[in-house]
């Protein structure tokens, strides 16, 4: 099959696929968190103590974390390597890239722990406050993670660090893409999330009757202080589309190691494919678990990781090979 057909049929069966799951989530997304949530969130509840749920809750953003500190794991030995850069500029970027891997492991870390002790204390993470001795065992963890992080990056050959350039861009292009587009939607929509229903379930002001589907647009109307006094919490009107599968996409780097690295192996490509479809789908169905967010959100919040890395990959990696090839170009 030529390069053309190929494409083709990728984008005709993404639309398909995508446009089957999004009719079905429209009608059905209540019924659904009606089912996942029913032994996991409590009426009246905010925030769920479901086991599977509450884990996916703390490490399901991870992903997004992981793509940032690699990726400026690669740019740094990338600055480190490159002949054509030297003196004050080349050690300046080398530590800028050090630096902001750090910081990509402290905030993984910080997130993982804000989660936990949420739920320890029943109260949204936003509103805690961090004691001084987590603080340091976060910043110790981070400047682990990172420093193994940098000496696995090391191994690599100068030829496939080299590689990898191209790869880190197109990661950091659409996991910010991606997060940005996410960020920009959730506040004018404002949908309220089944969570909060749940906890004036037979209010005609905050109940089930304020069920909104996806596509209509409400804005912030209910003001922060009120969400707070209500839910206890502020982000009570961010249902869609779900941030955390949106940052569990991240994962999907991984398929763009396949060209970037030219694996030829057919079980690894394979891999590098189902291992993001998983981890992806895990977090959405622990998001719908837990009550934070609807079918239609987590649809929404992982397919635009997905087709943000489609695009990304297909500028920065494949060099526009693929949109070539189907406009007759190749």
């Amino acid at each position: 099959m030529t390069r053309k057909k190929k494409s083709l049929l990728s984008i005709l069966l993404f639309v398909l696929i995508f446009g089957a799951l999004l009719t079905t989530a429209t009608f059905t997304d209540l019924q659904v968190s009606n089912i996942l949530t029913h032994s996991a969130l409590a009426e009246h509840t905010y925030l769920s103590n479901h086991t599977f749920g509450v884990a996916l809750e703390a490490i399901g953003s991870n992903p997004v974390y992981l793509a940032f500190a690699f990726s400026f794991m690669i740019l740094f030995w990338y600055c480190v390597r490159k002949k054509t850069l030297s003196g004050a500029p080349k050690t300046l970027l080398a530590c800028l890239m050090a630096v902001l891997a750090f910081v990509a492991c402290y905030v993984l870390c910080t997130d993982t722990m804000e989660y936990i002790h949420e739920h320890l204390v029943n109260i949204e993470h936003s509103q805690l406050s961090t004691p001084a001795w987590l603080v340091v065992i976060q910043a110790v963890t981070a400047l682990f993670l990172c420093a193994l992080g940098l000496l696995a990056v090391r191994n690599f050959s100068d030829k496939q660090i080299e590689d990898l350039f191209s790869f880190a861009v197109a990661t950091l292009v659409f996991v910010i893409v991606s997060t940005a587009v996410l960020h920009i939607i959730k506040g004018p929509v404002g949908r309220i999330r089944f969570r909060a229903m749940n906890m004036y379930p037979d209010s005609p002001d905050y109940g089930f009757a304020k069920y909104a589907r996806w596509y209509e647009h409400h804005g912030q109307w209910i003001d922060k202080e009120t969400m707070l006094s209500l839910f206890g919490s502020t982000d009570a009107l961010r249902s869609f589309p779900s941030g955390h599968t949106c940052a569990a996409g991240a994962s999907y780097l991984l398929p763009m190691l396949n060209d970037a690295l030219h694996i030829k192996n057919k079980g690894v490509r394979a891999l590098l494919w189902i291992c993001p479809v998983v981890i992806t789908g895990l977090v959405a169905v622990s998001r719908i678990i837990v009550g934070a967010h609807f079918f239609s959100d987590v649809l929404v919040g992982g397919t635009c990781a997905f087709v943000c890395m489609i695009i990304a990959r297909e500028i920065f990696i494949c060099k526009g090979a693929n949109v070539k090839a189907i406009i007759g170009k190749e």
